[in-house]
């Protein structure tokens, strides 16, 4: 983390960002934790966790508890906790034309669980922009991914790295693994 800050500064005139939010799929550690707010003090920064497989569905319900016929908004957000939130990354988007499009075309869509480690941006901010950022992947046409760019690439580049023999310690840029 203190390398990424140094780099950050190198290519912004010694500036610090104003705020950070790290994405990771996994839990974070304690010693994670300890490193990251070490490492980016005096800036507001944001640990979330993003879990992809969790047993939750939503639907959409219309007046009347009657249901709906299709799934719930994408971009829906359900707090679950102080720490926990449901947010929905698929589902019904509005079009021009005003008919509802989903991506998917059929099914019950999967929410993915936001854990939050550190930090205090509220649900609709950090979903906001993780929704962004689904919107992000350009090697496709598709309206939107299920995931975050960030974490799609972080996969696709740790295989890639993983199967390299040996890798240098200096900074790659980021577009050579896309």
């Amino acid at each position: 983390m203190s390398r990424s800050r140094v780099l950050y500064q190198k290519r912004h005139d010694g500036r610090s960002p104003k705020r950070v939010v790290i994405y990771k799929t996994t839990p974070f550690r304690h010693e994670e934790i300890d490193g990251c707010l070490d490492s980016w003090r005096s800036i507001a920064l944001d640990l979330i966790q993003v879990q992809q497989h969790t047993p939750w569905r939503g639907i959409r319900v219309a007046a009347h508890h009657d249901i709906a016929g299709y799934p719930v908004h994408r971009g829906s957000c359900l707090p679950l906790s102080g720490t926990e939130a449901l947010y929905w990354t698929q589902g019904i988007v509005p079009s021009v034309t005003g008919d509802r499009f989903y991506a998917a075309q059929k099914g019950i869509p999967h929410p993915l669980l936001l854990t939050r480690y550190a930090g205090h941006s509220g649900w609709e901010e950090l979903g906001g922009e993780l929704l962004g950022l689904t919107k992000m992947n350009w090697n496709n046409d598709s309206l939107y991914d299920r995931l975050p760019v960030t974490i799609e690439y972080a996969s696709s580049l740790a295989r890639i790295v993983k199967r390299l023999p040996s890798l240098s310690p200096r900074p790659y840029d980021f577009r050579y693994f896309m």
